[in-house]
């Protein structure tokens, strides 16, 4: 189960280059802040843009502030894998309903997962992503009829995996200490994550996963520039991972240039809340995870 897990965390869009769009900070009272950046892009002649990163789990006031900031551009391109013919706008999970890898993490650190929190019913939101079939086939296409990383993904997406259901039942009665070291593995290891990333997982499930995707970006934002009256404003909203590579794109087509930049808290951990258990656990997480990397 806790390999599982410790995949989880690693294929998660919620990690990036600590360099650009997700950092953490240790404050001086041994609590360390995990965060995300918006940064404005600007180009003459150009919509302004906000490459708004985010996490896929995190505090309810964070989500409201990444809210706010999508809520004031003309337009918005976000993330969303879906099936064709679904609605292109994500669902509110059930809560009755199974949950998925995401639920079950963001529960155990008393977080909240982004689908609960963010609203994407706006006329001027435009999904932006990829559909699962196209992954589906890239993946197919990539594995050669072999299996690749990419379907260990799906499973670990799935609320009726074995790995997802391990997981909730063990942090469904783990104590407060087991469930703290994992908000500190998690916060602590945003510095190393994208090396983690790539060691993790074969490259071809990196490209599909980032790369492949942001192509799709990229198709959407020049669609949505090239109309009779272009948009002032175009966000881009995506997890974290994907905004590095789609930054460098921007300023290699159409010259953008970075401008203002906000820090976002989506999490927060204290080493002073784990009791022997916790430290035993989070030794744990550390070990397996440098097995991964």
């Amino acid at each position: 189960m806790i390999h599982a897990l410790i995949a989880s965390l690693l294929i998660s869009p919620v990690f990036a280059d600590p360099a650009s769009y997700v950092r953490t900070v240790e404050r001086t009272d041994g609590v360390a802040v995990s965060q995300t950046k918006t940064q404005k892009l600007v180009a003459p002649g150009k919509p302004d843009i906000y490459l708004v990163g985010v996490a896929h789990i995190g505090s309810k006031s964070y989500y409201s502030e990444i809210q706010a900031v999508l809520n004031a551009q003309d337009v918005v391109l976000f993330e969303g894998v879906r099936s064709k013919g679904k609605p292109s706008v994500p669902v509110k999970p059930d809560p009755k309903a199974p949950k998925q890898m995401y639920q079950v993490i963001s529960d155990a650190l008393g977080l909240d997962f982004q689908l609960f929190d963010i609203d994407y019913n706006h006329p001027n939101w435009i999904n932006s992503d990829l559909s699962m079939e196209e992954l589906d086939r890239l993946n197919k296409k990539a594995g050669k009829g072999k299996a690749t990383d990419f379907d260990m993904v799906e499973k670990l997406l799935d609320p009726n995996s074995p790995q997802t259901q391990q997981a909730a039942a063990f942090f469904g009665s783990a104590p407060a200490s087991i469930k703290e070291a994992l908000k500190i593995f998690l916060v602590e290891k945003i510095s190393t994550i994208e090396t983690m990333l790539n060691a993790s997982l074969d490259p071809a499930t990196v490209s599909i996963l980032l790369t492949e995707r942001n192509k799709s970006i990229a198709k959407a934002f020049e669609k949505a520039i090239s109309v009779a009256n272009p948009p002032k404003s175009v966000a881009i909203f995506y997890g974290a991972a994907h905004l590095p590579e789609v930054q460098k794109a921007l300023a290699a087509r159409y010259g953008y240039k970075p401008a203002d930049q906000q820090w976002f808290t989506f999490a927060k951990a204290d080493r002073r809340k784990l009791d022997a258990t916790g430290r035993q656990f989070l030794d744990t997480l550390g070990n397996l995870a440098k097995m991964k990397g």
